[in-house]
């Protein structure tokens, strides 16, 4: 963990070109691909979205998992993106995510907080928390961290 801290806080505090500009203006869209694993379980999520103004992102997601059942998600995101002048993006979304398992299924939604920090115009290292309801009272509820890359074009 201390090495991934310490890579992490190489990436963000590393000088970027002085003419490095992210691409996040309206009509920008974007692909998002996530990966989680922990515990034997994996998550792969694939997100595409839509700048419709120059901070805020409408997006749909597709999601996999095995968490010794096989689940399957889709869902809606909204992310209101913060332009601090720096190649860091704060964002604040709200999510809604019709899973599907092996034996029922049921929508989960919440809140969600994270950090896009660009390594060029294009690329980003995407790290959010996501803490998710469900409308099925069996299904814990629990905060989730992850990570991925997001492509501009």
């Amino acid at each position: 963990m201390k090495k991934f801290l310490t890579l992490l806080i190489i990436v963000l505090i590393t000088p970027v070109s002085s003419h490095a500009f992210p691409m996040m203006q309206a009509g920008s869209q974007q692909f998002l691909f996530s990966f989680d694993y922990k515990d034997d379980d994996w998550n792969l999520e694939f997100m595409y979205g839509n700048f419709v103004t120059d901070e805020l992102l409408l997006g749909a997601m597709f999601a996999a998992s095995d968490n010794a059942r096989t689940k399957w998600s889709l869902g809606l995101t909204m992310e209101h993106h913060f332009h601090l002048g720096t190649m860091t993006y704060p964002y604040l979304a709200a999510i809604v995510l019709y899973e599907d398992y092996d034996t029922n299924d049921h929508v989960r939604f919440g809140p969600a907080a994270g950090l896009n920090h660009f390594l060029t115009d294009y690329l980003s290292i995407d790290l959010k928390a996501r803490y998710l309801f469900s409308s099925n009272r069996r299904q814990e509820e629990n905060l989730e961290l992850i990570g991925g890359l997001r492509v501009l074009f």
